[in-house]
Formats: C-alpha cells, sequence, structure tokens
C-alpha cells in the first residue's frame, strides 16, 4: 500500500527555490496573431501558460484560445489601441497578465499579445514567509536547546546513580539511552546554523522499531490498540544514523497512534523488494486503522508548517522526509479517509559481515 508523494510537489510545490520561482515569475510568452484573426506565432512558454498545445494552436483561429484571452485581444484589434497589464483569469487558479499591441504596416495588420503569469507570485511569497519562520525557529530552537542540555545534566546524574545501585536496571537502561538521544537532538540543534553531517553506522532495522514501539506502548496499551509486527526483511540492516531514524519512526508511531480511537490496530512490517535498477530496498511499513488523511490534504502532508491538527507544529512529517531523504530513501503514504493510513519508507539495505 504505498503512494508516491516524494518530492513534489508532494507538497503542491515545496521541490521549487525562491530562484526559479522568481525565474518563473518574469517569464512571458508570445502570441502573434495574423490575418483573419489566426495564431501566425506561439513561443513555446505562451502554450504553457495557456495550457495548450504550440502545434495546434499554429495556424488556428482565435476560438482556440480560452474565452477570455479571445475577447480581449479582438477589443484590441477591433479598437487598434494598446492594452497594457491586463488581468486575464483562466479558471483552474490560472491568471495571466496580457500586454496586446495592434500592428499596421501597410496592408498587413497583425496583433502581439504578450503574456505574463502571475500564478506563481502567491507561491513565492509563501515561500518566502515559510523561510522567515524557519529562521525564527532556528533562533528559537537554539535558545532551548541550550537550556535543555542544562537541565539534563541532573537528570544523567540521577540515572547513572540508579545504574550503579543496580535498581530496576532495565527501566534505567532504556531511560539512559533515551537521554543520550536527547542530547544528540539537543546538540544537534545548537549546531543549527552549521551543515548536519548524519554518523552513519550499521543499523538494525527490527531492533530500532522495537525500542520505539517500547517507547510508545502506554498508549498503545491505554488505547486497548492490537499491535502487529511483520518482520519479513532479513537481513535488516542500513547503513544509517539509528538516532535519526529512531526519530523518523515515533514520529509516524505518534502519528498512527493518534489518528486511531480505542481497539484500533496498528501494524509495523518490513520487506525487501527491488528497485528499478535491480539494487535491493529495506521497506518499512507502519499502518493504522484511524481516521485517514483528506484527500485535499495528501499533496502537502510533508510541507512544513502545515497541520490539521489543532495545536500541531507541522514539522514532524516534514522533518521525518528529511531524515529519510537524508538516508537516500524514500518515504510515501496511502491513506483512505474513514478507514486509515499507511506510511512506507524505502532504505538502501546493506549486508553488514
Amino acid at each position: 500500500m504505498s503512494a508516491n508523494t516524494s518530492r513534489k510537489s508532494a507538497n503542491g510545490h515545496s521541490g521549487q527555490s525562491p530562484g526559479s520561482l522568481l525565474q518563473e515569475c518574469l517569464a512571458c510568452g508570445v502570441l502573434v496573431i495574423g490575418a483573419r484573426r489566426r495564431i501566425a506565432a506561439c513561443t513555446a512558454e505562451a502554450a504553457e501558460q495557456l495550457h495548450r498545445d504550440a502545434a495546434k494552436l499554429l495556424n488556428a483561429p482565435l476560438s482556440a484560445l480560452p474565452a477570455p484571452l479571445a475577447r480581449l485581444i479582438q477589443e484590441a484589434a477591433k479598437s487598434g489601441k494598446t492594452v497594457l497589464n491586463r488581468e486575464v483569469h483562466l479558471g483552474n487558479s490560472t491568471t495571466l497578465r496580457a500586454s496586446i499591441l495592434p500592428v499596421k504596416t501597410g496592408a498587413l495588420a497583425e496583433t502581439v499579445v504578450v503574456l505574463n503569469r502571475l500564478t506563481s507570485a502567491p507561491v513565492f511569497e509563501q515561500n518566502l514567509r515559510r523561510l522567515d519562520r524557519l529562521a525564527g525557529l532556528g533562533t528559537l530552537s537554539a535558545s532551548m536547546a541550550h537550556e535543555i542540555k542544562n537541565g539534563m545534566v541532573a537528570i544523567k546524574t540521577f540515572v547513572d546513580v540508579l545504574a550503579q545501585q543496580g535498581q530496576d536496571r532495565e527501566l534505567t537502561e532504556v531511560v539512559g539511552r533515551e537521554l543520550a538521544r536527547i542530547n544528540a537532538l539537543v546538540s544537534q540543534m545548537l549546531r543549527f546554523a552549521g551543515p548536519n553531517r548524519a554518523a552513519f553506522a550499521t543499523v538494525r532495522i527490527h531492533e530500532l522499531l522495537d525500542h520505539s514501539l517500547r517507547l510508545v506502548q502506554h498508549q498503545i496499551s491505554g488505547k486497548l490498540i492490537s499491535l502487529q509486527r511483520q518482520y519479513r526483511a532479513e537481513p535488516d540492516t542500513v547503513r544509517g544514523d539509528d538516532a535519526q531514524l529512531q526519530q523518523a519512526f515515533m514520529n509516524l508511531l505518534l502519528n498512527a497512534l493518534e489518528a486511531m480511537g480505542t481497539n484500533g490496530v496498528l501494524t509495523v512490517g518490513t520487506d525487501l523488494a527491488k528497485d528499478e535498477q535491480g539494487a535491493t530496498r529495506l521497506c518499512v511499513c507502519i499502518q493504522d486503522t484511524g481516521v485517514g488523511i483528506a484527500p485535499e490534504h495528501l499533496d502537502r502532508l510533508f510541507e512544513p508548517f502545515f497541520t490539521t491538527k489543532r495545536h500541531g507544529t507541522g514539522l514532524g512529517l516534514a522533518i521525518s522526509q528529511r531524515i529519510v531523504q537524508e538516508h537516500h530513501g524514500l518515504i510515501r503514504v496511502q491513506s483512505d479517509p474513514g478507514k486509515g493510513s499507511t506510511f512506507s519508507l524505502s532504505l538502501p539495505a546493506f549486508a553488514a559481515a
């Protein structure tokens, strides 16, 4: 059960850089309307903006163009007056700015139409706002990380004392491991301005999944959720950063548990598969029987700050996608509203010596 949401613009437009957006805003298309009101010339940019085939537009009548634009061209040609920067709404959220110049040379009368796309301008502004929010988040994260790191010193000291005394050794080991993971995350936040280099090593995915499931066992038991493990991948090793991969797994597990009420079913499975190049991939699937995801939200699911939760930050899935991509992997989602969702992670398999 998988549906590719990777980098799209799975998020609608998240794959575009500000530079490419600005270039798109400035790109223009040109049409030339010749005798008998037929299209004498059409650039590829114009055809793309009009959602038409350039070859089919050549020598076609004005009626081949969207009706609002055709009417505007007819009016300009009839009046003989230049039209500058007129907005033309074509539907499907597409708005163009048209400049129309009637030209008459001797007996020859032509009309030149210059089109600029306006659709990308709001997207460009939205991306700038998102970058501003990310910058603010980085500053806030750095200050918070500093305070958290100081507070963890006392907690670690207490856990070390318990370990030395041998009290509840198993629980102490779990807490100690989680403190080490949190410490690594906080250190990463403090290095926010610098490049993040993951410490890759051999990771056993089944052990990592079991540890992650143990951390959410309280939520599983509290909701009377049935847990099904379907570990089929053998071997189950990849090259990666276990702390980062656990962070991705935890985000997906917590989302799955939050989506389900009581008596739901949580299925965690692994398998091996071949990709198009014949390389072996290790696939991890986390499936829930929760409320599902509305179809209109699927394209924005991995977009930073997009959330359908009342108190959500909209960063969990975006962070998970980044982690998976840094591990040369893919993350996909398939959802059936009212029945549940399945998140599938695909990572390059690694056969440990």
